[in-house]
């Protein structure tokens, strides 16, 4: 049976004070195209680096009725299937190099780390990365994961030696847990996310984290120097990765997107943030039972918060249906077209994209976001297939 979708839509209409204003100014001041261009020399001194694949859907963009659909492929991340590592394997060196006016993985693992155990929670893929991480530099790893976790996301993660604790907790609750158990055992905690309770010290690890997730965008910009999409969908989870993006666009002259962040229907605390006005995020509590893993998060990182409320022109919440319909558009190409494998939270994007220009239903979101012939989308698939079972079930059933 047909499932049906769930899409909500709300403007950016939100009202900021005098000092959430500073406060935003503030946090973009750290994406300067200087360190952006900082970040990807380290990036490209990382063992196995080479540039992710930006593949044109030009037949389904024709198909849909919009310019270009383009498509940055993570899954090819250091065949890592995420684009996680760009932000841990940065903010790790970052720690241990500090100030240097050049961050090089090897003079890193040269100079050395106070500490021995990498310590996270995870819904899968930021888990994966920093175990990666934690052998690149010779270190172990500690990742708690929440309860309803995909076996095989917990076992690809012991894969790579850590040791993993799945919890009965959601994914906000892990991070305090994984926060406290850093502090008990001498371990660092790298999360990609800052929450209010955390020190200015605390928030350094988080913010190099979103530091690092700006390579996607250099990239194309260094190889692609007269792309400027009219448009970008995000997907937020604690909003790390859309407040590192947004950022890197509202500190690029070139770049004028309209930003769209897109969450699961279980775990949209931006669009409810959005929809409140008020300027303050809003948190969702309990479970989050989505398909879209990597986006179960319920509590907005205030760090990326200031951004998106800045930056962002619509925020838009949706249901499971959607991205399985994404997941079997990037599958099952048109004739010409590159086949992506695109994971839950990978393909909720183009899921979007889709629905909002063929579903009549859906004619006034089209509008509002100026959706039309002359667009330019740029959609990041953020993950592969995480879990194998699960992706197959996704676009087969």
């Amino acid at each position: 049976m047909k499932m049906e979708d769930e899409i909500r839509f709300v403007r950016n209409n939100i009202f900021r004070t005098d000092e959430m204003l500073a406060a935003e100014n503030k946090i973009l001041g750290e994406f300067s195209p200087e360190v952006s261009e900082e970040v990807l020399d380290y990036h490209k001194s990382l063992p196995g680096y080479s540039v992710t694949p930006l593949i044109n859907l030009a037949n389904l963009a024709r198909r849909i009725g919009v310019d270009s659909i383009m498509v940055k492929d993570e899954s090819k991340r250091f065949q890592l299937n995420a684009f996680k590592v760009l932000g841990s394997s940065f903010a790790l060196a970052k720690y241990i190099l500090g100030d240097s006016e050049t961050i090089r993985y090897q003079d890193a693992v040269e100079k050395g780390c106070n500490i021995s155990t990498l310590v996270s929670a995870t819904d899968g893929n930021h888990g994966y990365s920093l175990a990666h991480v934690a052998n690149l530099y010779q270190l172990s790893s500690k990742i708690f994961m929440p309860k309803g976790t995909v076996p095989e996301r917990a076992e690809r993660i012991r894969r790579l030696r850590a040791d993993v604790e799945v919890t009965e907790y959601n994914y906000d609750q892990c991070v305090e847990i994984a926060k406290l158990f850093a502090e008990s055992n001498g371990g660092l905690f790298v999360q990609d996310t800052a929450l209010e309770s955390d020190t200015e010290m605390e928030k350094r690890i988080p913010l190099s984290i979103m530091q690092g997730y700006t390579t996607i965008l250099q990239e194309i910009i260094n190889s692609c120097p007269d792309y400027s999409p009219s448009h970008i969908f995000l997907q937020c989870g604690v909003g790390s990765f859309a407040g590192a993006l947004a950022a890197y666009i509202s500190n690029n002259e070139r770049l004028h997107s309209k930003i769209v962040c897109v969450e699961p229907n279980k775990a949209d605390c931006f669009f409810l943030s959005a929809q409140k006005k008020d300027g303050f995020p809003s948190s969702v509590l309990g479970d989050m039972d989505s398909i879209m893993a990597g986006l179960c998060c319920g509590v907005p990182s205030v760090q990326a918060w200031p951004i998106l409320r800045r930056s962002a022109s619509w925020f838009v919440s949706c249901s499971d249906s959607v991205t399985r319909r994404g997941m079997r558009i990037f599958a099952n190409p048109l004739p010409g077209d590159t086949r992506i494998v695109s994971g839950e939270s990978g393909a909720v994007t183009m899921g979007l994209l889709y629905t909002i220009l063929t579903d009549k239903k859906y004619e006034n979101i089209k509008t509002e976001l100026g959706l039309d012939i002359n667009s330019r989308v740029l959609l990041i698939s953020t993950e592969g297939d995480t879990d194998p079972f699960g992706f197959h079930a996704n676009i087969w059933e």
